[in-house]
């Protein structure tokens, strides 16, 4: 357990360090290093349950409002923006959607493997 706990807060860590040149530093940097402290603080204390439960839903809610209206829409708007970069607002907020989901599923994993 404590190997998935320390490579989940590595992933995380990783996150929040490329969301530095994002023009909401703020927001993001904040949202990716906390699943990785409850990641590297996991093996070495009980978390309450009820305080994953509710991140769990927080970053689900914040998934769901992120993602964009038409998967297809966004299929396509990838292929578009791989000669533009990432130029296109959707597809960065496709990105940042996943990004939450993946927080989410991770949250949820500890709440799930969490003893108290």
């Amino acid at each position: 357990m404590r190997i998935i706990s320390y490579f989940l807060g590595i992933i995380f860590t990783l996150f929040a360090a490329v969301q530095f040149n994002d023009p909401d530093v703020w927001l993001w940097v904040p949202a990716y290093l906390l699943p990785a402290a409850i990641a590297f603080a996991f093996p070495h204390i009980s978390l309450r349950k009820n305080y994953l439960v509710l991140l769990a839903i927080i970053y689900l809610i914040a998934a769901i409002a992120l993602f964009p209206p038409s998967v297809t829409d966004w299929i396509s708007a990838e292929e578009e923006a791989k000669s533009l970069g990432m130029k296109l607002p959707g597809i960065e907020e496709a990105r940042e959607s996943a990004g939450l989901f993946i927080c989410f599923l991770a949250i949820a994993f500890f709440r799930i493997r969490s003893k108290r």
